[in-house]
């Protein structure tokens, strides 16, 4: 036989486990932002004022090109999503803690062979040298011997830039031949929010 146990004993246990799961929600907010995986929903960033996503590529390319087309196919709270561009040690730090970075994972950086320039997706173009460009590079930089066909030039000739796992939380960037396939992408919605 167990004791009887008063109404009032079962609130107040009812009441001291929910304060004790919210307090350890609230304190381990980092290590339940870091096992965020394909599919879940977007999470938001405040240094960028946008919301993140990261999504399983569909198709059977899943090139730079591709999984661009499809980040744009998505939409969260009324706003067209893109590659995400991660222009801001901050904005790199929360993406680190808050996905599984542990495979390849396109983001929306390009380097354009025939200028030698990088461009983030619908921003202007600008030298992999200049000062103030926030950089996150792999010590390789390209895919081996993934670099640009001798001679390239025209609209295609670029190399998509994705995140590079290098830990087990930790990526870099680096770029790959417009050909090269990986089945996930980071999609930005930036939204401006507060």
């Amino acid at each position: 036989m167990y004791p009887a146990v008063s109404t009032h004993t079962v609130r107040v246990r009812t009441l001291v486990g929910m304060l004790v799961l919210l307090a350890s929600l609230s304190l381990g907010t980092d290590r339940a932002l870091a096992v965020s995986k394909a599919g879940d929903p977007p999470i938001y960033n405040p240094a960028s004022k946008s919301y993140f996503q990261l999504l399983k590529a569909t198709g059977r390319l899943n090139n730079w090109l591709t999984v661009r087309g499809q980040a744009m196919a998505q939409t969260f709270n009324g706003v067209q999503g893109r590659l995400a561009v991660i222009d801001s040690a901050e904005t790199h730090e929360f993406i680190m803690k808050s996905f599984n970075v542990s495979k390849p994972i396109w983001v929306g950086l390009r380097y354009w062979c025939e200028f030698r320039m990088l461009e983030w997706y619908g921003q202007r173009p600008y030298s992999p040298s200049d000062p103030g460009h926030f950089q996150a590079w792999h010590s390789q930089w390209n895919r081996g011997n993934q670099l640009c066909a001798h001679g390239s030039s025209g609209p295609n000739a670029f190399m998509g830039v994705y995140y590079q796992p290098v830990g087990k939380q930790s990526a870099r960037w680096q770029a790959a031949r417009r050909g090269k396939g990986f089945g996930l992408l980071l999609v930005e919605f930036p939204t401006g929010d507060k």
